[in-house]
């Protein structure tokens, strides 16, 4: 009787420092996931642009704003401030994105990363299911021993937190720049800006513009093609337009091997709006005009060659 006694009272004291821990982990998981969603978020945008539809000029702004609210609720979990309610909030956006998730894989869409954990944790629609499911079987968890679940807490932290990360989110990465509800296109006055940026003869005889992103494996895969080019033909009239972290495009850079043809990093979103964020997509200019723009897979070695050896 005493052993079955003990066994319970350890059982129950075990159970009462889990599910504190429990809530801690599940507010990291959604810290977690707003952080990487940074890096870069440049392709967050990109994703919510591409894949949900979203407007190019709402796309930054609502980028960040869920970004803040996953931050949000992860700190106020985390902390345990309104536990409940903050876990019937995270349950809600996850059966919201779950959803989603499975529209996409009904219509065959769901092998792209859905930008769940940013570009540094790529998943693809049916893990990113499996993973909300089990987030909200812990989030269920979390509900039915609610009793339990603000031990260990340091509620007014949570509230803190997420109000301090707005302005610092907005100063880190602010809104950029431009009336993105307009649709941008590939012409001189894009062109023109681009040269102003970049110290580039763009204005001046023909130049071919290719435009990649740092974290496609399709820009890669054409990089590592170009590296074969001489810097006598690059310098003629290739020029190249790295989006992506400085840290990211370094290593693109290295392990593509285009170090010695003329490239640089841009931000330009009116740029990236330009190609409808299709990468990589190549532009030929002829005395600050566009000529003619190829995207994703049009965008090959035959073709650059041909253009370049012209």
């Amino acid at each position: 009787m005493y052993f079955k006694e003990n066994i319970h009272l350890k059982s129950k004291i075990v159970i009462k420092v889990f599910i504190p821990i429990l809530r801690i982990l599940f507010g990291l998981l959604f810290i977690g996931s707003a952080v990487l969603k940074l890096f870069p978020i440049d392709a967050f945008e990109m994703i919510l642009i591409k894949q949900v539809g979203v407007s190019w000029g709402l796309a930054p702004l609502l980028a960040r704003l869920l970004i803040l609210f996953e931050f949000a609720l992860g700190v106020c979990i985390g902390f345990g401030f309104w536990t409940k309610k903050m876990v019937y909030a995270s349950l809600a956006m996850l059966a919201v994105f779950t959803g989603y998730l499975l529209l996409l894989i009904a219509t065959g869409e769901g092998d792209e990363n859905c930008g769940c954990f940013g570009e540094l944790i790529p998943m693809d629609g049916p893990t990113s299911v499996g993973k909300n499911l089990i987030m909200m079987a812990l989030g269920l968890v979390l509900i039915w021993k609610n009793d339990l679940v603000n031990r260990f807490s340091f509620k007014w932290a949570g509230p803190v937190l997420a109000i301090i990360s707005i302005p610092v989110l907005f100063l880190l990465l602010p809104l950029p720049e431009g009336d993105f509800d307009q649709e941008a296109t590939l012409d001189s006055t894009l062109i023109s800006k681009i040269n102003h940026t970049q110290n580039w003869d763009l204005e001046t005889d023909d130049r071919l513009i290719i435009v990649m992103y740092s974290e496609c494996i399709h820009c890669k895969q054409l990089a590592t093609l170009l590296s074969t080019i001489s810097t006598e033909q690059a310098d003629n009239k290739l020029r190249i337009l790295l989006f992506g972290k400085e840290d990211s495009i370094k290593e693109f850079v290295e392990q593509t091997g285009i170090e010695h043809l003329p490239y640089r990093r841009t931000t330009e979103h009116q740029l990236m709006q330009g190609i409808n964020g299709t990468f990589p997509s190549a532009i030929f200019v002829e005395n600050g005009s566009v000529v003619s723009n190829w995207s994703g897979r049009g965008v090959n070695m035959d073709l650059l060659s041909k253009i370049l050896l012209d």
